[in-house]
């Protein structure tokens, strides 16, 4: 029984070390850069610290201005909700495209929404007329 119990806080500990995606709780979960409640699943993100630190954004601006703050070090994972969602699983922020551009009206005015790839958000960004950004050049 000794044995049970010891393998089971085993297990336990082993998995609150897990680092990775925290699921968000819309209305419920707050951003950690601005304060609003997230609302809306086609501009969050997430990113996620060394020590599996979980801190949720309601904009993808709102993290990329957040992890800027941060040292480099700090932050492990960063993750962002596809703008055009097929599934509940987020994207790489640091591999996703994004388009910016008034059309977008995220929370925080960013104005800027994550694709899974180049061809996902070329219908938008040719009839846009914008170019697509990496995560580097998000601003």
């Amino acid at each position: 029984m000794k044995k049970a119990r010891a393998f089971s806080w085993f297990g336990i500990m082993l998995m609150s070390c897990t680092r990775g995606y925290e699921p968000i709780e819309y209305g419920k979960d707050v951003c950690a850069h601005c304060k609003m409640t997230i609302m809306d699943s086609r501009y969050a993100a997430e990113c996620i610290t060394k020590k599996g630190k979980a801190f949720k954004f309601d904009d993808v601006i709102c993290m990329r201005k957040f992890s800027s703050e941060r040292l480099n070090n700090e932050i492990d994972l960063l993750f962002a909700e596809g703008y055009l969602r097929t599934d509940a699983n987020p994207l790489y922020a640091e591999k996703a495209v994004y388009l910016q551009h008034d059309f977008f009206g995220s929370p925080m005015n960013g104005r800027c929404a994550a694709f899974q790839n180049e061809e996902e958000a070329r219908r938008l960004s040719d009839s846009l007329k914008i170019k697509i950004l990496r995560w580097e050049d998000i601003k």
